[in-house]
């Protein structure tokens, strides 16, 4: 050994029994965060599924609440405002069904049912005017395996939203 070089430290000497117990906590470590770890992301994905629900939820009922005023403000259709997205004003009980599709710009548009009521000859001062629209909000897609051999499967939960306003 030379002079110059530099004194190693050593660590301190682990005996046979106390490297075993170093090696078992680190083996519980990895076991209790393989129970813990589905139990997380099953809550993870079920607050995700329930975001998705809810934000297509008030989506939906802003859109339907958009349509019904539409026709409330104005039950001839002849006012300027509001415009479709294509720049035309609204003319028919279809372009009140395109305005509520519209207004649901995250959600599929072949998906979401949309239904106006009564029809636009009944639309005088006094009538209620209900807007009705239904939507299929796909879940994430998730297979839980049961014991008994079959699986939890997240498919696809219906909302639906009605407004109902009576023509000025």
């Amino acid at each position: 050994m030379s002079v110059f070089a530099p004194k190693r430290e050593q660590g301190p000497v682990l005996s046979p029994s106390t490297a075993l117990r170093v090696n078992s906590v680190e083996g519980q470590t990895l076991i209790e965060f393989a129970l813990v770890f589905p139990i997380f992301l099953g809550i993870f994905i079920g607050l995700m599924a329930f975001a998705i629900l809810f934000y297509s939820y008030v989506t939906l009922n802003l859109a339907v609440r958009e349509g019904a005023s539409a026709v409330v403000h104005c039950p001839s259709l002849t006012c300027e405002y509001p415009k479709l997205l294509n720049g035309n004003s609204i003319r028919s009980v279809d372009d009140v069904k395109t305005l509520v599709r519209e207004k649901c710009f995250s959600m599929n548009p072949s998906g979401l049912n949309v239904l106006v009521e009564p029809s636009q000859s009944q639309w005088v001062r006094g009538a209620q005017v209900a807007v009705t629209a239904s939507y299929n909000v796909p879940m994430p897609t998730v297979s839980v395996p049961l014991v008994s051999g079959g699986a939890i499967r997240l498919g696809t939960i219906q909302i639906q939203a009605q407004s109902v306003m009576t023509v000025e």
